[in-house]
């Protein structure tokens, strides 16, 4: 299971875009990159196309982003995905219901990825400073109420994200002790569940789960 250090790598990760963005931005404004990039040369070298070079940044830091996601998203799930994918960590639940997380649940790290980088002028070290302590901050929201849920990285993980009802006992049992259920965010890999399936579940953070297939086939019922 996950310590707090494993969510702050997951977050700082995901703002990795925004935050090299703005560094970007502050360099080039204030004519602080290596002579041969500035905006000056840059322009003589693209006749004056020097939107050019802004978007072929923008490319760079978009590609760069991606496999930034994927590389820490495989380290950070190593060790607990090899233990739920060979059956040999995790205990035995049924899955009893699932869903997508609705799309609204993502908006505010899309609103606080996006809206710096538009409202702010990275020219002045103040608006950096100020913006850099923003993220940290809302960094520190997402750590502190443990959620990784929404976290973009998992997207390139080749994991699902789903928000389920799991079980450990039976359909009877659970009719005389609704408690007996819980209420959780599940991270899957490959097919879709099967609500009658024993699976191998592994908690990762808060109310998250790494969930895979059991070796077993058994129905329960």
């Amino acid at each position: 299971m996950w310590s707090k250090k494993e969510p702050i790598i997951l977050w700082t990760t995901a703002y990795a875009p925004l935050l090299m963005l703005m560094l970007g931005g502050f360099l080039y404004r204030n004519d602080l990159l290596p002579h041969a990039i500035r905006e000056e040369q840059l322009s003589q070298m693209l006749g004056g196309h020097i939107w050019i070079a802004e978007v072929g940044f923008l490319l760079a830091v978009l590609g760069g982003s991606l496999l930034l996601y994927r590389l820490v998203i495989v380290w950070l799930l190593r060790d607990i995905g090899k233990k739920v994918h060979s059956g040999s960590g995790g205990l035995t639940y049924a899955v009893r219901r699932f869903e997508k997380l609705p799309a609204g649940d993502y908006t505010f790290f899309l609103m606080t990825l996006l809206l710096p980088r538009l409202a702010l002028d990275y020219s002045s070290i103040t608006n950096f400073a100020i913006s850099l302590l923003m993220i940290v901050f809302i960094i520190a929201v997402f750590v502190k109420t443990e959620t990784i849920a929404t976290c973009p990285l998992f997207f390139v993980s080749g994991y699902r994200v789903f928000k389920g009802t799991i079980s450990a006992h039976s359909r009877e049992e659970e009719a005389e002790d609704p408690e007996l259920r819980r209420e959780v965010v599940l991270l899957m890999k490959g097919r879709a569940m099967d609500l009658g399936q024993r699976y191998q579940v592994e908690p990762l953070h808060g109310s998250v789960y790494v969930i895979g297939q059991a070796n077993k086939s058994d129905i329960l019922d």
